[in-house]
């Protein structure tokens, strides 16, 4: 089997194992909330990418939290760091270049979390306190698994310091929910995938393509072009569905690919209104998201994958698959070996 599918495979499983290794007593309540100072959210990547829900949750809840690129933040940033700040340092391989190199440059965080699949890696020594995203390691250039892993991780982490104890007793039940859907998408994916792409031009040069989302689903949408990237040699432009209305709505005016992620929460109205606005402009469009959605007019243009899950935050997790499993049949129908590169590694040790 393909590497990257087997990963893709592996995903509910690993949520699983999430769900019984840190949803127990007073696990998720041992990662205290800082109690002074602001929180700073670093990584690269999809491991940046895949903080971002919480975030959003923590800034929403009136933390005074930061997320920043950690390639900026070491040229950029480093000069704002206090003494009594926490460092929330992502990396999957534990040895990114940039975020290794924030650590050993201001070492005097208050507190410095990290997460990681590789615990014993030069950031995991490194870290006051180190997480298991328990992903294991990813073989494929493209990721799937640590992605999932450290969104719901960072979940997690988030609502245990906003929620006391008993107010999130119901996590391990949602994570089931969540394996059991991730699993119900990938299972059959080959035959509605194909169909999908006999209907999208995915891979038509020419075309404009967008990944528009607003909300925790930002996070999704900026791995879904990661991963397309990577795998497939495609790119998508990423836009919030607000920062679309504000000049790049004029792309419409020519032959548009728009997916848009629109998953329950507080913006998914503002979303939908765009896609159906676009479905009348006669742009090409994938809904992914709600389950109530009804479109204008003629539906040959427009395709929809639905989604269970109506926890916003968490949400974004079965939406990934879905770009995940896009990406993956696109690249076997341009003749790509999925999950492989000619550029990149799967580690960046080096600016």
């Amino acid at each position: 089997m393909n590497r990257m599918l087997k990963e893709i495979k592996e995903q509910p499983e690993i949520l699983k194992k999430i769900s019984q290794e840190y949803v127990i007593d007073g696990k998720l309540f041992s990662w205290n909330a800082p109690k002074k100072g602001k929180i700073i959210i670093t990584g690269m990547g999809s491991s940046l990418f895949a903080a971002y829900p919480a975030y959003l949750r923590l800034m929403d809840y009136g933390y005074p939290v930061v997320w920043i690129d950690a390639s900026e933040l070491l040229h950029y940033g480093l000069n704002s760091i206090k003494k009594e700040d926490t460092l929330i340092s992502i990396s999957q391989s534990g040895e990114s270049f940039e975020v290794v190199e924030v650590i050993k440059r201001y070492p005097n965080f208050n507190r410095i979390i990290g997460f990681t699949a590789q615990t014993r890696s030069t950031m995991g020594g490194l870290c006051s306190e180190t997480i298991d995203i328990l992903s294991g390691t990813e073989e494929s250039i493209t990721s799937t698994k640590a992605y999932t892993a450290t969104l719901a991780l960072l979940n997690l982490m988030s609502l245990s310091w906003i929620y006391a104890q008993n107010e999130i007793s119901g996590l391990r039940s949602l994570l089931d929910q969540l394996a059991d859907e991730i699993e119900e998408v990938i299972e059959n994916s080959e035959s509605w995938c194909n169909d999908l792409l006999d209907e999208l031009n995915i891979i038509q040069p020419s075309h404009h393509k967008v990944i528009i989302a607003r909300g925790p689903a930002l996070s999704s949408a900026w791995h879904g072009n990661l991963c397309f990237s990577e795998c497939t040699k495609e790119l998508f432009a990423v836009f919030s569905a607000g920062q679309f209305r504000h000049g790049p709505y004029e792309l419409a005016v020519n032959p548009l690919l728009a997916i848009i992620l629109s998953l329950h929460g507080k913006t998914q109205k503002l979303t939908s209104s765009l896609a159906q606005e676009l479905i009348q402009k006669e742009a090409q469009v994938l809904l992914i998201g709600e389950k109530e959605f009804s479109p204008p007019g003629k539906k040959q243009r427009f395709k929809f994958l639905p989604i269970q899950c109506s926890d916003e935050y968490f949400a974004p997790m079965v939406a990934i698959v879905y770009l995940q499993i896009i990406a993956y049949y696109t690249a076997i129908r341009k003749g790509i070996e999925p999950g492989t590169a000619q550029i990149v590694s799967k580690m960046t040790l080096k600016e």
